[in-house]
């Protein structure tokens, strides 16, 4: 019988593809209550999975797991999903979210998460409707690009399921693969992708008619439901309007912290690629949401007339209109839409992407890569063909540099030598998402540098740990607009536990951030790795921001002062007091040969 704890069923489902069986498995009331859900709970399951032989395990092997969370909130407001899994980019744990619906519909099947383990000797999907959980033979599907796997599972079980899903991207091992739901939407960071491929795992389909969980204070719920569907739509009135579309100009002309020409610039003053263009060109459904959301800042854009025409895409977001736009030096809104599109449909991670290819065309340019070596591809700036045309070789894994390159940037680097690393824009292995520091309108300084998550944009760290955890944890989409009182408000309205302003600050966050610290630790980073990628050392070329650059020595004081204020020395390891204090000294012995060494 499942605990009863409020705002969870209190029982996950534990899927064992090795042997092709399924269980609910009973969901600890103190894991819950002590991590919330989704990436906290995730990151504690899978330090309590691996212990402190974390290094030992390949995230691409049938010993390691695969979690599928989601937090509180889940069901009664906008949220996201969480995978949460050892990435084969860092080795340490990352956690990746993901809108859609699917999370959602596990919720009413009755499980507040999916557990996979072990390895299917074969391809294979998995069916979840209300507790009835088959493991089905997915050949029909293996080698598909992400339409196709969405058109045969439509048509097999209708378009009011949700569906986890990889493209040839993941089947293939690539590390910078995503899952992939809804078509295109992704938990795209940190190479999950391949770790769902690993497992010879293509897809999930779910659908489920219970209710959500019981919840501490039922009536108060829905007030605070009722307030948030009059009044969120007001306080997010720009991403109702426009999703993050509008930062495709503003980050680059005002902010000056937008990826242009592989970060050799972060400034552009294209009016051409304004929000209001993509908005009259190519959207032909503007407003539409996720499961309990009343923010709808997705739009559905269709290419008309052009070379490009037919290309659909969503948005695109502000994440692909930059990395996968101005990065490639693409200011027309056709090209951006077409290269946008190229990545959910081959299962990749658009954000590692389009630091990866426009990696490979500075390189190219510099004679490190030439044209040979990509199937006879020339790379050019502003030239949307040859990226897109790298994508499928990376995807595909066909040839040595492309294959190389879907390793991610660290793992490249380190092998193709000769200077590349000034060219590459990668924390810890995993690849920046589109904001810089330079300008210091984006991330801190140090955001990435500390962050556990590597080169993550939506983890980046405070001043006192990963304050995005949290959200993360409990499920909510960031779009939501809630301040940190109100999320606490909703936390406590449905969970009742006490969790105070307070307690989330000075306790929750540094103790998740420390934890999440350790497995990073483990696989091999150090204090030398807290740094951001070369070329930010370098001063931004153009714009109004022109002549800022990170500065070392800044950066090694807000380090260091970053260090002291979770209890960590200074090399970045947690204290043996400080891993007593939050529970997690079993690691103490195998973190004490990192920490410095005292007389």
């Amino acid at each position: 019988m499942a605990a009863k704890i409020p705002g969870f069923h209190g029982q996950l489902l534990e899927i064992d593809l090795t042997t092709k069986t399924s269980k609910a498995v009973d969901l600890d009331p103190k894991l819950a209550q002590e991590f919330v859900g989704g990436r906290a709970m995730g990151t504690k399951m899978l330090l309590d999975a691996y212990g402190p032989n974390w290094a030992k395990v390949d995230p691409l092997s049938p010993e390691a797991q695969l979690l599928y969370l989601a937090g509180p909130y889940v069901g009664f407001l906008g949220c996201k999903s969480n995978a949460v899994f050892k990435s084969p980019l860092s080795g340490g744990i990352v956690g990746s979210q993901a809108s859609g619906d699917f999370i959602t519909e596990l919720r009413f099947c009755g499980y507040d998460g999916i557990v996979f383990k072990g390895k299917a000797s074969s391809p294979v999907y998995v069916t979840i409707f209300d507790d009835k959980v088959e493991i089905l033979d997915a050949s029909k599907m293996w080698g598909k690009e992400i339409k196709a796997v969405h058109e045969v599972l439509t048509a097999e079980y209708g378009n009011q399921t949700s569906q986890i899903y990889i493209g040839p991207a993941g089947e293939n091992l690539v590390k910078i693969a995503a899952i992939i739901t809804e078509w295109y939407r992704a938990n795209g960071r940190g190479g999950g992708g391949a770790v769902m491929g690993s497992k010879n795992l293509k897809a999930v389909v779910c659908k489920g008619t219970g209710p959500a969980p019981d919840v501490a204070d039922q009536k108060k719920l829905f007030e605070l439901m009722g307030w948030a569907r009059k009044n969120l739509q007001l306080i997010r009135s720009g991403s109702v309007e426009y999703g993050t579309v509008s930062g495709i100009l503003n980050t680059g002309m005002i902010g000056s912290s937008e990826p242009v020409l592989n970060w050799q610039t972060e400034w552009h003053n294209h009016w051409e690629i304004s929000a209001q263009a993509f908005a009259a060109e190519h959207w032909v459904r503007r407003y539409w949401a996720d499961y309990g959301c009343v923010v709808s800042c997705s739009k559905l854009g269709r290419v008309k007339y052009g070379k490009r025409a037919g290309t659909i895409t969503e948005l695109p977001d502000y994440e692909a209109g930059a990395l996968l736009g101005t990065n490639f030096g693409l200011f027309d809104i056709n090209e951006i839409a077409y290269t946008s599109s190229r990545p959910d449909e081959l299962g990749l991670d658009l954000i590692s992407l389009g630091n990866v290819c426009s990696f490979a065309c500075e390189a190219q340019a510099n004679g490190v890569i030439k044209a040979s070596d990509i199937d006879g591809i020339e790379l050019k700036f502003g030239d949307a063909d040859g990226f897109v045309k790298l994508m499928d070789l990376i995807a595909y894994r066909r040839g040595e540099i492309p294959t190389l390159l879907g390793e991610g940037l660290n793992i490249a680097v380190k092998k193709l030598g000769r200077g590349t690393e000034k060219y590459a824009v990668h924390v810890k292995g995993i690849e920046l998402g589109a904001h810089g520091v330079r300008s210091s309108t984006g991330p801190r300084q140090i955001g990435y540098c500390v962050s556990s998550q590597g080169g993550d944009h939506t983890s980046t760290a405070g001043a006192n740990g990963e304050g995005s955890i949290f959200g993360d944890s409990v499920g909510m989409c960031s779009f939501q607009g809630l301040n940190r009182d109100q999320q606490i408000e909703w936390l406590q309205t449905i969970t009742g536990f006490g969790i105070t302003v307070e307690q989330l600050e000075k306790t929750l966050v540094p103790r998740w951030t420390t934890m999440q610290r350790i497995p990073l630790l483990l696989a091999g980073w150090t204090a030398k790795d807290d740094t951001n990628p070369l070329r930010w050392y370098d001063p931004l070329p153009e714009g109004p921001f022109q002549g800022a650059k990170v500065d070392k020595a800044v950066e090694n004081k807000m380090k260091q002062d970053y260090y002291v204020a979770l209890g960590w020395d200074s090399q970045g390891v947690p204290t043996t007091e400080t891993l007593k204090k939050w529970g997690f000294e079993a690691f103490d012995s195998a973190l004490a040969p990192l920490r410095v060494k005292t007389t």
